[in-house]
């Protein structure tokens, strides 16, 4: 989505109307037909294209974010460029000595075998090898990286405990990586040193894998971009020559599946000093974790909670109301500058969470506590004879 809204910000005449999810894909399409949409931009599997093409009332041109899908009328197939997916990684288990290599596809479908076929050609295995292996996976096992995985499906383990240690697998399935590291766990199999893990997973499910999982990062936001371009051309009737187009532009990012041993630690402290020094400045939760974290999002608020006794949200809004009161009892500062000074969007929304906080409005307060102005602050404030 930020690559499209980037789109979109160049080009004022494009709209774009993200769906909040919808408890069915008919009431989705329900909701596109009622906006007036000239055509769609989505990332839904086989089954999910297939319904929604079914409730689709009206033919729109449709680019679906995903190469692992069959080919369909009207449906541009948008996505990286799997080759080099594949081959980014088969040369990081060459450099690691790894001369068995696998892959597992967590999907359906002829496009999932098709996938799997082609790895196979890039790390030079026989076609009819037991070096990939594909099933339909429960996607909240995926989503959730700590979500239980007993019992491991018969058809995993089995595949699992047949090839040889150590071995290197492919995982490119979103989630999918930290699902086999927590399947390869509950088996008994270490990680890395009798199963490497490589996935395509984005950085907070990367770093809440134990051990963190290596990833073939890609660049989501030129996809999304790109998708915009060739969707609006296509709406002003210029049709896409082809029924699927590929990106080339990723990165391979080393953690420990696959060997690479990085300090993983949530730096409460620095979190603090952060917060201290620039909550009134409009710093928010995700720059202060990407300035000093490295760890993923959730665990960094757990631990946050347990360290703290409060989230990182409500340590910003206190560090910036502490500046108030002290602005309020040193100065005499109008409150709109005050608002500002302290990082508030809005007076009003300050003067609401001010009298939550303090029981009284922020004038009141002012007048219980008695401006005390420092000695320069006092001369300044003398009328001019």
């Amino acid at each position: 989505m930020m690559g499209a809204l980037q789109y979109a910000d160049a080009n004022p005449r494009v709209s774009i109307r993200c769906l909040a999810p919808a408890k069915t894909l008919g009431a989705a399409v329900a909701e596109l037909e009622k906006w007036g949409a000239d055509g769609i931009l989505c990332t839904l599997d086989e089954e999910e294209l297939e319904t929604f093409l079914a409730v689709l009332k009206r033919p729109l041109p449709i680019i679906n974010n995903t190469t692992d899908s069959d080919e369909r009328p009207g449906v541009l197939r948008l996505g990286f460029s799997f080759q080099d997916f594949a081959k980014i990684a088969v040369n990081h288990f060459h450099q690691l000595g790894l001369r068995s290599k696998a892959m597992l596809s967590l999907g359906q479908g002829a496009a999932s075998q098709a996938l799997a076929q082609q790895f196979l050609r890039i790390a030079k295995l026989p076609v009819k090898s037991r070096a990939s292996l594909w099933f339909k996976a429960d996607v909240e096992l995926l989503e959730n990286p700590h979500a239980p995985v007993i019992p491991v499906p018969t058809v995993l383990s089995n595949w699992l405990h047949s090839l040889p240690k150590p071995t290197g697998i492919l995982c490119p399935s979103h989630g999918g990586g930290g699902y086999l590291i927590r399947c390869c766990q509950a088996l008994g199999l270490r990680v890395p040193e009798d199963i490497a893990v490589i996935g395509g997973d984005d950085l907070d499910l990367s770093l809440a894998s134990e051990p963190t999982l290596t990833s073939i990062v890609q660049a989501h936001e030129m996809l999304g971009f790109e998708a915009i371009r060739i969707l609006r051309d296509w709406i002003a009737g210029i049709k896409p020559p082809v029924s699927t187009v590929r990106l080339h532009r990723m990165e391979l990012q080393v953690r420990g599946s696959t060997g690479l041993r990085k300090p993983e630690i949530c730096d409460i402290a620095g979190a603090l000093k952060c917060i201290e020094e620039n909550a009134c400045r409009g710093i928010t939760v995700g720059q202060v974790i990407k300035a000093t974290q490295n760890v993923s999002k959730p665990t960094f608020h757990r631990r946050f909670q347990e360290q703290v006794g409060k989230s990182p949200a409500e340590a910003i809004r206190d560090r910036k109301l502490d500046e108030v009161r002290r602005l309020l009892t040193t100065t005499e500062l109008p409150l709109t500058i005050i608002t500002e000074l302290a990082g508030f969007s809005t007076s009003a929304f300050l003067s609401r969470i001010f009298r939550r906080a303090e029981g009284v409005t922020m004038s009141d307060y002012r007048k219980s506590k008695g401006t005390i102005l420092p000695a320069k602050a006092r001369l300044r404030a003398k009328p001019a004879v």
